[in-house]
């Protein structure tokens, strides 16, 4: 095998060069017509006003149009800067596929699958679908499990696939070579489309419903009037309008920097390449499966007979986009020595290809993200202004999804299932230099077939944001992950270990940080751990008069006129009775209050709350996230430490808890002190101004020797939050969970007579009961050394009928099991939603399903960390005993 492989990669040039005699002189553009309106938009006037203004008109800005007419608008503008659909769509390749690393990513695939499908018999546009089905190849096992992890997944969302063989891969696709495989997923619901064909279609059903669309009209800029969207600039004159769309694709950056009102859209292009062939000596079925070989980096299709082939490479090639001086995109200069590695895995992969002639090699820009993820909705600071961009190769198989949900979001407010990971607000202007974006993507677009394992780290554009303590910290063994540009410790390296493997420790069963992990968490339960938590997102909200108070009260679920220095664990809610934010909120004074939010939560929770706060000069929001460094103090001792260092009683009796008060840390002055440690351990958090972050660590650290202090990170933290039954914001909640179905009942001021946002949902919901319910399971019969682990997203069956996903899991160190959290949401039999009940809870039998393989479960309401503490110990008293009467 190995002495094979080598042969072909010899014969790779010189096939190369066969081939290029074959292209022959500068090809043709790519297939399929581009086709357009059949009226005269060029000339025609533009009105004057619109409700509605899309920028873009290749297929996503299209699709936003389609679904606004379908959701009942009229008065809607679309503008393109060129011809309709002659941008990135264009020259994509025409798959659809729901092989995609997020749940919500492959629904937004599942639906554009179903409408290409549809809309030749609602337009008489003939769209060119074939519903080819796909084969995702895994040439190793890690490959095998993911994609077996992501059959789990799909399956939940009730999408037909299998895990099959090799041999079953050459019967499905003869020209595929598999002697290198270990198995494939099967997608037979994929399809094949014309993409320019698509676009046409839905231009053609948006005008038939009114929507005005005009080419060659570019837009200069947004005009914005005390934050909200009035107009639109074009260089053949205004339309005054309530929304803009920026679906501008690779010009989406450079729009959205165009006004005098800044909008960040972070992505970057990249030159992308695939092959096209002429027809073989036995033309490939139009039918014929679409093949996606990540571990060789390439895709391929049939294509008029021949195959159209191409991939992402290790070593991108990033294109600056300033000016958008090219109305319409060409084919860039093709680079057939870039171009050969993944020419050489094609032919691996499909030997019979070597005596076909190339008919053009296609070098078209595409445009990323920094997270691989699409860029979508209202952008924070201005209302009206929304996105729909950055689709990472994937613009046909996500404009069907993601024009629903973001013409749903201009409708209602919001779409109709979470969008969190591909929300515009998880990023801010920290992410928009261009030198930034174009490291990321160079990243981003090799790892976009790259095998991921759970945790892995993007490696560009770090240590952007860090905490004071950083060089500190890593002197002492700290590895570091990043979360909105902030690095964050993971765990610390203790001297002696092999620093090197654990970096490269790449798995989907147990890591080689697990012993370290575990060293920790006994610390924290045992003696006292300090973790730099100073990425949390931290505002401050001050008033003249009770004002502060009163939006508090309207934001949030939970009381917050307590008295000062109280500290209230509370969700801020929207209509739905949706988590909008999950937030400690400490009352300072009586018109002051600093507010403690999820580190990705700065732009979204900044936005929320300012969406909701009343002119009032006397009303004051500040972020503050930079002002403090944050270190958790967590274990039976850190009381001790601070005690020693304050020379003030921290017992629960003088410091109850959750409570806040300045005190003196050593010779600082002024550090909020505050009786919690977001795990459920004993405890305490430390905000102090930036500038006395160094000494208060050190005195910490060097008082708390005597106590067996240690660093600790963030893998501690989340096994200690696991198995205590805490929810994290955007893992375990969202815009679409309430309290109510959180058992978070308790933080709600039902019995207060003080309107909130979602009150009258929850008071339906409390009448109504829940239909989905967060749930701990501990696994059972799950061996930790031997077993995948879950990590999340793992379906949850309840006496064998699917019932939920989980959201997050971790190995519980006290327990000696994995724990994972989600939500069950069972249906009655006729497929309509069913209450959740503890009783129901109480009654199953569950298993949870990792990568296939089911593993039975418990499943609780409540944390039972302590019940297994319990019985743990009086097992080794028992055994104890025993030892002693021999």
């Amino acid at each position: 095998m190995r002495s094979g492989a080598c042969s072909i990669r010899a014969l790779a040039p010189v096939l190369l060069r066969r081939w290029l005699c074959g292209a022959g002189a500068r090809p043709a553009h790519l297939c399929g017509s581009v086709r357009f309106l059949s009226t005269d938009s060029v000339s025609a006037a533009l009105p004057a006003r619109a409700r509605v203004v899309i920028c873009g008109g290749g297929i996503v800005g299209t699709s936003v149009a389609y679904h606004l007419v379908k959701l009942g608008w009229t008065e809607i503008v679309l503008l393109e800067q060129g011809r309709l659909g002659a941008g990135t769509t264009r020259f994509c390749a025409g798959i659809v596929s729901v092989a995609k690393p997020l749940s919500v990513e492959s629904k937004m695939a599942d639906y554009s699958n179903a409408l290409y499908e549809r809309l030749e018999e609602e337009t008489g546009v003939k769209t060119g679908f074939v519903r080819t089905g796909s084969l995702c190849l895994a040439q190793n096992q890690d490959r095998f499990l993911s994609l077996k992890r992501l059959a789990s997944r799909l399956k939940v969302l009730g999408v037909s696939c299998n895990v099959i063989k090799p041999k079953d891969v050459a019967r499905l696709h003869p020209l595929v070579n598999i002697h290198d495989l270990v198995g494939a997923l099967h997608l037979p619901g994929d399809c094949v489309v014309s993409p320019p064909d698509v676009n046409h279609a839905l231009a053609v059903a948006s005008a038939a419903h009114g929507v005005q669309i005009y080419e060659h009209t570019s837009v200069n800029h947004v005009v914005v009037k005390k934050g909200h969207v009035t107009a639109v600039e074009t260089d053949r004159g205004s339309i005054e309008c309530e929304y803009f769309v920026n679906c501008a694709g690779q010009w989406a950056y450079e729009l959205g920097q165009s006004g005098e009102v800044k909008v960040s859209v972070p992505l970057h292009g990249c030159e992308h390449f695939y092959l096209l062939t002429k027809p073989l000596s036995e033309p490939v079925q139009n039918d014929s499966p679409v093949l996606i070989d990540m571990d060789g980096r390439i895709y391929a299709r049939a294509w008029h007979g021949g195959i159209l082939s191409g991939g992402f490479e290790k070593n991108p090639k990033p294109i600056f986009t300033e000016g958008r001086n090219q109305l319409e995109i060409q084919n860039m200069q093709e680079d057939w020595d870039h171009f050969e590695p993944m020419l050489s895995a094609l032919l691996r992969r499909m030997p019979g290809l070597e005596s076909c002639e190339i008919q053009q090699l296609v070098n078209c820009p595409e445009s990323f993200t920094p997270d691989m993820r699409c860029l979508m909705g209202e952008t924070p600071g201005i209302y009206g202004y929304f996105v729909l961009a950055g689709m990472n190769s994937s613009g046909l198989s996500f404009a069907g999804g993601a024009g629903k949900y973001l013409a749903e979001w201009i409708t209602y407010g919001y779409p109709s299932t979470s969008v969190w990971h591909l929300d515009i607000k998880r990023f801010g202007n920290l992410q928009s230099s261009r030198t930034f974006l174009r490291h990321r993507v160079m990243e981003v677009m090799p790892l976009l077939y790259e095998l991921k394992v759970p945790r892995w780290d993007f490696q560009t554009g770090r240590q952007l944001r860090t905490s004071p303590l950083y060089d500190r910290l890593d002197t002492q063994g700290a590895r570091w992950m990043e979360k909105h540009g902030f690095e964050r410790a993971k765990y610390f390296v203790p001297a002696g270990k092999d620093l090197l493997a654990l970096d490269q420790s790449k798995t989907f069963y147990k890591p080689d940080w697990f012993d370290i992990v575990g060293a920790e968490v006994k610390c924290c339960k045992e003696a006292v751990c300090v973790i730099d938590m100073s990425s949390f997102t931290k505002f401050e909200l001050t008033s003249a008069g009770d004002q502060a108070l009163q939006l508090l009260q309207r934001l949030c679920a939970n009381d917050l006129d307590v008295p000062v220095g109280h500290i209230v664990h509370t969700g801020m809610l929207n209509q739905r009775g949706g988590y909008e934010n999950d937030c400690s909120v400490v009352r300072l004074s009586k018109n002051s209050f600093f507010i403690i939010s999820p580190t990705d939560q700065q732009v979204h929770c900044w936005s929320w709350i300012k969406k909701h706060m009343p002119s009032d000069p006397q009303l004051h929001l500040e972020d503050v996230s930079w002002k403090y460094t944050a270190l958790n103090l967590i274990g039976p001792r850190a009381m001790d430490v601070l005690s020693e260092l304050s020379y003030v009683s921290m017992t629960p009796e003088h410091f109850p808890s959750l409570f806040c008060k300045e005190m003196s840390v050593g010779y600082a002055n002024g550090i909020r002190v505050m009786s919690m440690t977001h795990t459920g351990e004993p405890g305490f958090m430390l905000y102090m101004p930036i500038e006395y972050a160094l000494h208060v660590y050190n005195e910490v650290m060097s008082v708390g020797q005597k106590y067996g202090i240690r660093n600790a990170g963030y893998y501690a933290l989340r096994s200690l939050r696991i198995e205590k039954f805490f929810a994290f914001w955007g893992q375990d909640l969202d815009s679409f969970t309430t309290p109510l179905e959180c058992g978070r009942e308790f933080r709600v001021k039902f019995d207060k007579d003080t309107d909130f946002l979602g009150r009258d949902a929850l008071l339906r919901q409390r009448v109504e009961g829940v239909t989905r319910r967060f749930v701990m399971l501990v696994l059972e019969d799950h061996d930790t050394e031997l077993d995948v682990w879950p990590w999340w997203g793992e379906p949850i069956y309840r006496n064998g009928e699917l019932v939920g996903v989980t959201t997050s899991s971790a190995y519980s160190y006290t327990l000696q099991r994995h724990v994972c959290l989600g939500f069950l949401s069972p249906t009655n039999t006729d497929g309509s939603p069913a209450v959740v009940t503890a009783d129901f809870i109480n009654r199953g039998d569950y298993e949870v399903d990792i990568a296939g393989q089911k593993f039975p479960a418990k499943a609780k309401l409540y944390p039972f960390s302590s019940l297994f503490a319990q019985q743990k110990r009086r097992k080794d008293n028992m055994e104890l005993s025993n030892f002693q009467s021999k």
